[in-house]
């Protein structure tokens, strides 16, 4: 079964409270200095307990997005300092992200960063990637060598990848994803043997080298993603 087509995960009620609440904020319905309802009315309009309500104004103070006030209630934060809503949000939502929704951004990402990487890209952008691949190859061979240098390899050679298509948005917002996944891809390399990685990185770099685009181009992001799922898995069934 391929990464997307597994099927899509129950809200909690925590995320039910985080959606409803910052998509008010994104829309415009609660202005900066707007008091928020109460916990009371909050639960009763979405049909949950105030615990999950309670957990969503603790988070949104955190973030920077709310003020409370004790005993006058919740407002959304006004003046100097007021963070940037859009990216605010979704840095709030990367942090309160679960694995698989991160690995289902990552496989997103990939999948087009990966054909627009194999269409831009110049002799420069793939000698960034070859020296990364061969980082993390050679960090493989090594008996005793540092995981969070084949992290940092594994990620330089995305990082890398992302910046061959030429577009500032995409290399920024997918920093933010990198640095979110990073935990787990760390786990990844620990899990699953390294030298798996080199192999899937290379089918990319070969992907990406001879301009390979459509399906062809995407049949070596899912064998990564497939890879870091099964790394997951393995993960949390030895946790278990």
């Amino acid at each position: 079964m391929r990464v997307l087509d597994e099927p899509k995960k129950t809200q909690t009620r925590l995320e039910l409270a985080l959606e409803y609440i910052t998509g008010e904020i994104a829309r415009g319905n609660l202005k900066a200095g707007d008091k928020l309802p109460n916990e009371k009315e909050l639960a009763e309009q979405l049909g949950i307990s105030r615990t999950p309500i309670r957990e969503a104004m603790k988070t949104l103070s955190v973030a920077g997005l709310i003020d409370i006030r004790h005993g006058h209630g919740s407002y959304v934060r006004e003046g100097p300092g007021l963070p940037s809503t859009p990216l605010t949000l979704f840095q709030l939502y990367l942090q309160d992200s679960t694995p698989e929704m991160l690995m289902e951004l990552r496989d997103i990402f990939d999948r087009n960063c990966t054909e627009i990487a194999a269409q831009r890209r110049t002799e420069s952008d793939l000698a960034k990637m070859r020296e990364c691949i061969d980082r993390l190859k050679a960090l493989t061979q090594q008996p005793g060598a540092s995981l969070d240098d084949m992290l940092k390899a594994d990620l330089d050679f995305h990082r890398a990848v992302y910046e061959a298509s030429g577009n500032i948005l995409i290399v920024t917002i997918a920093e933010f994803v990198l640095n979110m996944v990073a935990p787990w891809v760390k786990k990844s390399l620990d899990v699953s043997g390294r030298v798996r990685a080199v192999e899937l990185h290379e089918q990319m770099y070969g992907s990406i080298r001879d301009r390979t685009v459509g399906q062809k181009n995407r049949v070596s992001v899912e064998a990564n993603m497939q890879h870091f799922k099964q790394s997951l898995d393995t993960a949390t069934s030895k946790a278990g």
